[in-house]
C-alpha cells in the first residue's frame, strides 16, 4: 500500500500493480467498486470535491502541494513542461507566427481595403491568402503581389485553400 505523503517510483508502482495482476476480487469490493463507479457516473463524472466547502488548512495545503509542483517542474512552459517535447514545433507554424508574416496579412488586407475582392464582402471573416501556394513557393511567402483578401468562403472554394493543391499535384 502507498504511504500517504510519500513519493512512489515508478518500480514501487510497477510492483503494486504486478500484485494485483490476475488476483479475482470479493463480490463485496466488486460491489463497493460498482457503487463508487455508479455516484461518480450520477455526479456527471464530477471530482467528489465539487461543490463541497474546504477548510482553511486544506486549502493552505493544496496550495503549498502546487508550489511545489511549480518548482520541481511539473507544470510550467518551455522545457519545465511535462508536455515538452524538444522543440518540434514545425517551420510553417513557427514563420505563421512571425511578425513578418503578420505584417504581410495587415498589408494585404488594408491594400484591398478589408474587402473581399471575389464577392466584395466586408463584415465577414476576412483571410490574407497567397495566390501561389504557400508551400510551395517559400521564396514568394511576404510578396505583397502574391497575396489577395478573401471571405472564409471564397478562400475554401479556391483551388490551393488547405490540401486541395497538394491533392490535385498527386
Amino acid at each position: 500500500m502507498p504511504v500517504k505523503g510519500v513519493k512512489q517510483t515508478p518500480e514501487h508502482i510497477a510492483k503494486r500493480v504486478a500484485k494485483q495482476l490476475g488476483k479475482k476480487r470479493t463480490i463485496e469490493v466488486r460491489k463497493e467498486m460498482s457503487e463508487a463507479r455508479k455516484n461518480f457516473l450520477k455526479n456527471g463524472g464530477k471530482s467528489y470535491w465539487l461543490g463541497k466547502k474546504r477548510s482553511i488548512e486544506t486549502k493552505n495545503k493544496l496550495s503549498l502541494a502546487t508550489k511545489k509542483q511549480w518548482l520541481n517542474g511539473k507544470f510550467g512552459r518551455g522545457n519545465k513542461s511535462q508536455s515538452w517535447r524538444g522543440g518540434v514545433t514545425p517551420i510553417h507554424k513557427i514563420i505563421r507566427n512571425s511578425k513578418e508574416y503578420k505584417l504581410w496579412k495587415k498589408v494585404v488586407l488594408e491594400r484591398d481595403n478589408y474587402t473581399c475582392i471575389w464577392c466584395g464582402e466586408k463584415n465577414g471573416i476576412l483571410e490574407a491568402d497567397h495566390i501561389k501556394p504557400f508551400s510551395i513557393y517559400p521564396e514568394l511567402r511576404f510578396a505583397i503581389d502574391n497575396g489577395r483578401t478573401l471571405c472564409h468562403e471564397c478562400h475554401t472554394k479556391t483551388n490551393t485553400y488547405g490540401n486541395k493543391y497538394n491533392q490535385r499535384i498527386l
